[in-house]
């Protein structure tokens, strides 16, 4: 009985263990990293975002020289989908009243993008305080295509 139990214990293992080293198939995975006070970072990838945060996390905690400054978020993961990010990413266009288009940098928020634009023509346009964004004029760069 108790070499039953014992081989039962060492399957139970080995199972648990393979889950976490599941393959990365089709190139889908979650590529995330964290960061400690002396802002070195770390990364792993896994197809599962908790996993991926967890394995990051544990690095930077057992490879840092100053292991209680590790930090990391949700938002410092990324999504990869057939190998290509599916992070947002955000342009748009500010106009003014002479029909200037001033396009925006890219950013992963659609605000952020809105309001870097609306300061770039501020900052560039003949008459800046004519500046105006709508977010129609704001677009996906990494969104689906029609």
């Amino acid at each position: 009985m108790n070499y039953r139990a014992h081989s039962y214990l060492i399957l139970l293992l080995s199972l648990t263990a393979t889950a976490y080293a599941e393959p990365i198939h089709n190139g889908d995975y979650w590529q995330c990293t964290t960061h400690d006070g002396t802002n070195k970072q770390w990364g792993a990838v896994s197809i599962y975002k908790k996993i991926a945060l967890n394995f990051a996390f544990s690095s930077c905690k057992r490879e840092s020289v100053a292991p209680a400054t590790c930090r990391t978020t949700p938002g410092n993961c990324e999504q990869f989908i057939r190998g290509v990010s599916s992070k947002p990413m955000w342009e748009c266009t500010a106009l003014d009243r002479t029909a200037m288009p001033w396009k925006s940098d890219i950013y992963s928020q659609r605000y952020d993008a809105a309001f870097g634009a609306k300061a770039y023509c501020q900052q560039k346009s003949t008459v800046p305080e004519t500046c105006y964004v709508n977010l129609i004029t704001c677009s996906n760069k990494n969104g689906p295509t029609r």
